[in-house]
């Protein structure tokens, strides 16, 4: 379903969001990362919903002290060990831009994350059907 005119895409902090998420796996919050090799690399410091969908988009990662935008679209395995697997490897993640703001991202900064991994981003084709 496309937004209308002047209404864009709304991304906001889990801890904003007043629904339910569609897939309880996607509270992740908290959880380690893991990198396609296995590799513990982080851990999940924020989720950004796309509230029209009631689901997370974008995970805010925490590796050696700075953080990234990874799309959830990244995410191959939630483990019951509380650990989360991403298709990239850490250096991959590390080169996409740092994100240090509390606010929600906005649509151009979603799209340069989701461009970076090479994902299409949900946000401009409304909820992509």
């Amino acid at each position: 379903m496309a937004q209308e005119n002047n209404e864009s895409p709304k991304l906001i902090k889990l801890d904003d969001f007043e629904g339910e998420l569609e897939e309880h796996w996607q509270d992740i919050q908290g959880l380690k990362v893991l990198d396609k090799n296995g590799d513990e690399i982080g851990s999940v410091e924020d989720l950004y919903i796309y509230e029209d969908a009631s689901a997370v988009h974008l995970l805010k990662v925490n590796i050696e002290g700075q953080h990234f935008l990874i799309p959830v679209d990244a995410v191959t395995n939630v483990s019951d060990e509380g650990e989360v697997e991403v298709e990239q490897v850490k250096e991959v993640i590390m080169e996409s831009p740092e994100y240090d703001s509390e606010d929600a991202p906005d649509l151009e900064i979603s799209r340069a994350a989701y461009e970076h991994f090479g994902y299409p981003d949900q946000l401009i084709w409304g909820e992509g059907e």
